[in-house]
C-alpha cells in the first residue's frame, strides 16, 4: 500500500513539532566553501516543482558524523564487494565536517516525521526509506506551504536506521560556523565502524 498524499485540511493540525539545536546538525562535505548546498528537485524531501511559485531548496544534515558518513559518503559512493563497502580513499580523505548557524536563534522547529508523531499523520517509515520520492516530495512541500513555523523536516534515517537525518529548509536562514577536515583518526575509526575499505 502506498503513502497517503497531504490532502490540504487533513494534516496542518497533526504536525507536531521537534526543536533541534542549529549547533547539533552536521554535513560531511567534499566542498566546505559551498556548503550550505540547497537542493530542489532531486532528493528525499525537495521541493518536486522547483519552478514553480514558492519553490523552496534544501540542504541535508545528520545528528552525527555516522549518520553523514552513513548517508552521503557510503550510500553515494560505496559498493558492497567481497563482504566490505568500498569506498575511493579521497571521498574520505577530502571531507569535511560542517557545522552550522542561525541568526539569532539556537533552536530550528522541524515537522516531526518519526515515531508516534509519524504514525498520528497516517504514514509509516516508508517516507523516509522508499526509493521513489514522489509521496515524500510531495509532503515536503505540504510542510512548507502550511506554515512558516517550520524550518524543516526531521526524519530516520535510510542509511543508519539508530539515527536522524533532517532536511532543512533555506529560509530557515541555516548558514555556515565552520567547516574542519575529517582527521585521519576520525576516517580509521569510522571505516572500521562501517566495514569499510579504501581503495
Amino acid at each position: 500500500m502506498s503513502l497517503r498524499l497531504p490532502d490540504r485540511g487533513s494534516f496542518e493540525d497533526l504536525l507536531r513539532p521537534t526543536r533541534i539545536e542549529v549547533a547539533s546538525l552536521v554535513r560531511l562535505s567534499r566542498h566546505p566553501a559551498t556548503e550550505p548546498y540547497w537542493s530542489a528537485g532531486v532528493y528525499r524531501f525537495d521541493d518536486p516543482d522547483p519552478g514553480s511559485a514558492g519553490a523552496f531548496r534544501t540542504c541535508y544534515t545528520a545528528s552525527t558524523i555516522e549518520v553523514a558518513l552513513a548517508e552521503s559518503v557510503i550510500h553515494e559512493c560505496g559498493r558492497f564487494v567481497r563482504g566490505s563497502y568500498e569506498v575511493p580513499a579521497a571521498e574520505l580523505t577530502e571531507r569535511s565536517v560542517v557545522r552550522f548557524a542561525c541568526e539569532r536563534r539556537k533552536l530550528l522547529a522541524l515537522a516531526d516525521l518519526t515515531g508516534a508523531a509519524l504514525k498520528a499523520l497516517g504514514l509509516n517509515n516508508d517516507i523516509s526509506a522508499s526509493a521513489d520520492y514522489t509521496a515524500s516530495q510531495a509532503w515536503a512541500r505540504a510542510i512548507h506551504g502550511a506554515s512558516p513555523r517550520w524550518d524543516g523536516i526531521r526524519y530516520v534515517s535510510r542509511q543508519m536506521n539508530k539515527g536522524f537525518a533532517y532536511a532543512i529548509f533555506e529560509r530557515s536562514g541555516l548558514h555556515k560556523l565552520r567547516a574542519e577536515k575529517l582527521k585521519a583518526r576520525q576516517v580509521n575509526d569510522l571505516c572500521d565502524r562501517f566495514n569499510v575499505t579504501a581503495v
